[in-house]
């Protein structure tokens, strides 16, 4: 096997371990948010300690609510639209 199969073998193998990094270095980065405060808040919610960590989940949840409900059946085929390749 070359050495770059060897590599993505790997860090397959720690993908337990880079799960567990990459909450930890979020929690961190929201622990942060709560001590490091903007200087001057542009809007009411740029206050908010955390307020862009939710709004992303948010927006990104809302995201994917809406490939699935909306764009998936739109560019969905039937299964055997390829017919017997």
């Amino acid at each position: 096997m070359n050495s770059l199969g060897a590599l993505f073998e790997r860090l397959r193998d720690l993908s337990r371990v880079w799960r567990i990094l990459f909450f930890v270095v979020l929690a961190g980065l929201v622990g942060l948010n709560f001590l490091i405060r903007p200087e001057e808040a542009h809007f009411g919610w740029d206050a908010i300690p955390g307020f862009f960590a939710g709004f992303g989940l948010v927006a990104g949840v809302l995201l994917l609510l809406v490939m699935i409900k909306i764009v998936r059946p739109l560019i969905a085929r039937k299964e055997d639209f390829y017919g017997d390749l």
